[in-house]
């Protein structure tokens, strides 16, 4: 896998804890906050612009998408050429499926997503709140794992409005990828197959389920 199909992946896979009652206290009313936007977005269409940076902010990808989401835990997400990839997540599996190598690689839905803030983003009711930490500022809210486990180590989500514009993931190397959306649709009906994963003909399974 490239870099960028690398990153897309862990994807689907900046605040430390504290124990001041003030600290807890604003952890929770974000965690509030961001509950009631997420729970009013239950499906989700968009076109991306991709950009992955490393630590010293220099760029390593660019890239152009779709990403369409369906809570609880559908995702869509398409890069284009030419760094074509497909996810789709349909609530039991991951499918990951890469045209370069003419392969898929299969993940139980939930050891992907172990402690990855993104089923907050797809499942806004998961009992896995606890697990996370939650900052606002303003329009922004970051999402943080409690333990961080060499993956995505937070997710920022900009909102303008109810309206999700933007979503920057950070992971254990440093590498940060901001999605900035456009031709935005929200809760608007969705094709029964959009998330009906079909094995492509002649491409290899490789089932870490």
């Amino acid at each position: 896998m490239n870099k960028l199909t690398q990153f897309t992946a862990r994807f689907l896979f900046l605040v430390v804890a504290c124990s001041s009652t003030t600290a807890m206290a604003n952890d929770t009313t974000a965690k509030q906050q961001l509950k009631l936007k997420l729970s009013s977005l239950t499906t989700y269409q968009a076109n991306f612009e991709q950009t992955v940076v490393d630590i010293e902010n220099t760029l390593l990808q660019q890239a152009s998408g779709r990403i369409v989401l369906q809570q609880p835990d559908r995702l869509y997400w398409e890069l284009f050429e030419p760094n074509e990839s497909v996810l789709v997540a349909d609530g039991d599996n991951i499918w990951n499926v890469d045209p370069f190598l003419e392969q898929v690689v299969v993940y139980g839905a939930n050891t992907a997503l172990e402690d990855n803030p993104l089923i907050l983003l797809t499942n806004p009711d998961s009992s896995k709140w606890q697990d996370f930490e939650v900052a606002q500022l303003e329009g922004q809210f970051i999402i943080t794992p409690k333990t961080p486990n060499g993956g995505i180590e937070s997710l920022r989500l900009v909102f303008d409005g109810d309206l999700l514009v933007k979503l920057e993931s950070k992971d254990g190397q440093q590498q940060k990828s901001l999605l900035t959306f456009s031709g935005i649709k929200q809760n608007k009906p969705l094709a029964a197959e959009t998330f009906v994963f079909v094995m492509p003909q002649g491409y290899e399974l490789d089932d870490q389920r």
